[in-house]
């Protein structure tokens, strides 16, 4: 409630009686943009983005989080949901993390909205590892989201999720998402089966990566197009300071030359 509508979470403890300014009762934590300067975040509460295709298993995930059991038939998410949950790291210390699960349908109009990956620290993006179908509309997704994190600034790490892994793998997926992995500069896919229990460490890998904000930030070709005109740009201003500094020296010694020789002259 607090990461959600900190507002009325300063009304509710006024109403509970706490004791002196309510803003001491909250941690304001630094921009995204800082952790990533630092390439290190220490933030308490980690807010995961899940996306994903109907019936890639995003709510099993989600419910998996809080100890829920595994459902046969689940039922079809309308807009976002929600999940919280406690999330021990090894050392002994625990983040929260909370997980909002973004309906496929209402992606588009969810990124229309220059802002609305600013609260995320890792984005998921899941996939029917048995459909080669589901891993193209994951992949657009994070296509989707990838660009948009390049547009307005706001680029977070992102894992891809290769869920119901109990079920016959599709070699083609394999392959598919090794490549896309690659070409977007991404781990490898985390298989899971909240079916079977096996989540595969997935909630603590996902705390680590948020925590290293620097990494695991997918590229798109536009965005590596657009880095390299930087790159380019940034270098022929470096040649140009270059050689108007060689040009101002080259002056500098022959007006010194002159009036050498004109004392020695004189």
């Amino acid at each position: 409630m607090t990461l959600l509508e900190p507002q009325k979470s300063s009304a509710s403890l006024v109403y509970m009686g706490y004791p002196g300014d309510t803003s001491t009762a909250f941690q304001v934590t630094q921009r995204k943009k800082y952790d990533q300067k630092k390439q290190r975040s220490q933030r308490g509460v980690i807010q995961c983005f899940v996306f994903g295709p109907k019936n890639s298993g995003k709510s099993a995930i989600l419910d998996a989080l809080i100890g829920r059991p595994y459902k046969e038939s689940q039922e079809q998410t309308k807009g976002d949901r929600y999940a919280v949950n406690k999330v021990e790291q090894s050392g002994g210390a625990s983040k929260t993390l909370v997980m909002r699960e973004i309906d496929e349908e209402s992606v588009s109009a969810f990124l229309e909205n220059k802002e609305a990956l600013a609260p995320c620290n890792v984005a998921a993006f899941v996939y029917d590892s048995s459909s080669e179908e589901s891993l193209k509309l994951a992949a657009e997704l994070l296509e989707q989201v990838a660009a948009h994190g390049e547009s307005f600034g706001n680029e977070v790490p992102c894992l891809l999720i290769a869920a119901k892994d109990d079920e016959e793998s599709n070699p083609s997926c394999i392959t598919t998402s090794a490549r896309i992995c690659t070409t977007m500069g991404l781990e490898v896919p985390i298989p899971v089966s909240t079916k079977l229990g096996d989540i595969n460490n997935l909630f603590r890998r996902i705390v680590e990566a948020a925590q290293r904000p620097h990494l695991s930030i997918p590229e798109t070709e536009q965005g590596k197009s657009t880095k390299q005109q930087r790159y380019l740009i940034q270098r022929s201003l470096g040649y140009a300071v270059v050689g108007a500094t060689i040009i101002v020296g080259g002056i500098t010694l022959y007006r010194l030359y002159n009036m050498r020789k004109l004392h020695s002259g004189s």
